[in-house]
């Protein structure tokens, strides 16, 4: 009782005492719950359900009590995670970040969260993968050059998610595939360093796993030379102490090489900087072409040539697959291409 003798009601909790639901939103926007659930769909044939008026209203109510979607109730009702990964042999590189970025970028506009992972053999990525299958993510960005043809056939033909696969050469109707330019441009900087001369070669990869598609277009065009062209093949590419000790190694081989491809700007510095200290002039005694297009390369001294990519192209592969996952809408496979040019600067 309270003090004028009348029975007290119990008092109800203020919707933001406690977590406010869909129907209090309903409630206080004069809508119905499915008015409110359409409104906070992301399919356009849901929201065109819920009138201009209505639309408002809800929004107020949605403001003055604090509502927060139940994004989790969401994802399981809608079996998606609502996440995009992106897979890449290796962080930390100009060319993996600005990936990561562009792509990151485009996920989040169209209400994605980008997640990252590194896979460099085909154990890693089919850990990964696996994840994905099981909810991780809805589709993949994957970066695979260090796979052979048959090998990306073989772990992306199972996958119900849908998939961009980065690769030189791969073909397949059951996923899209960005084939890039890479092996053109960096033959076309072989043929370049071979008609100025250069006949004794070392070639710095990032791993010494097969395959590696770059150094055997450099070997295939080695063969036309009926044994006039010599190779020098070192593991150093991925990190600088690496390329350093790679550096040192090509100054004692004998007979020294001429030339050095490095199969990162990032550590193609590296390489620059060290033959400087061992008194090596570059491009006089060696030149030295790397890969990437990373701004250090422009700034070091000499100014590193390289090979780099144009990124329309993968920007206009990830949009096509970030929509698709977006708008629930599987869109059939596509190819997409992006070229890679020689850009000959001051090392070379």
């Amino acid at each position: 009782m309270n003090e004028h003798g009348k029975q007290a009601r119990p008092l109800q909790p203020a919707p933001n005492e406690r977590n406010v639901t869909v129907a209090d939103v309903a409630r206080h926007a004069s809508v119905s719950t499915a008015a409110v659930s359409f409104y906070f769909s992301d399919r356009a044939e849901h929201l065109k359900r819920v009138g201009p008026e209505a639309r408002e209203r809800i929004r107020a109510a949605v403001e003055a009590l604090g509502y927060v979607p139940n994004k989790t109730a969401r994802h399981l009702r809608r079996q998606k995670s609502e996440r995009l990964c992106i897979i890449l042999p290796k962080l930390g590189i100009p060319y993996a970040d600005k990936m990561v970025q562009d792509l990151g970028q485009a996920a989040v506009e169209r209400g994605l969260l980008p997640i990252v992972s590194t896979a460099s053999n085909i154990a890693e990525l089919q850990k990964v993968l696996a994840e994905v299958e099981a909810g991780l993510a809805d589709g993949v960005v994957a970066d695979v050059e260090y796979l052979s043809e048959e090998q990306v056939d073989e772990v992306f033909a199972g996958m119900g998610k849908d998939c961009l696969i980065i690769h030189s050469t791969a073909r397949s109707m059951r996923f899209s595939v960005l084939n890039n330019g890479l092996v053109a441009a960096l033959e076309t900087a072989f043929e370049d360093l071979i008609s100025k001369g250069h006949r004794i070669f070392a070639y710095v990869q990032n791993t010494g796993l097969s395959p590696n598609h770059r150094l055997q277009a450099i070997m295939d065009h080695q063969r036309r030379f009926n044994g006039d062209v010599a190779i020098d093949t070192m593991v150093g590419a991925s990190e600088r102490s690496l390329a350093a000790n790679c550096a040192r190694r090509i100054v004692a081989l004998d007979p020294r090489p001429t030339a050095v491809f490095v199969e990162s700007d990032y550590t193609a510095v590296t390489v620059i900087e060290e033959f400087s200290r061992l008194g090596i002039s570059v491009p006089r005694e060696i030149a030295v072409v790397g890969c990437g297009n990373a701004e250090e390369g422009f700034y070091c001294e000499p100014r590193l040539t390289t090979i780099g990519p144009e990124w329309g192209s993968l920007e206009e592969a990830g949009r096509y697959l970030i929509d698709s996952i977006a708008t629930s809408e599987r869109q059939p496979p596509r190819a997409f291409h992006t070229s890679w040019t020689y850009i000959l600067r001051a090392s070379a």
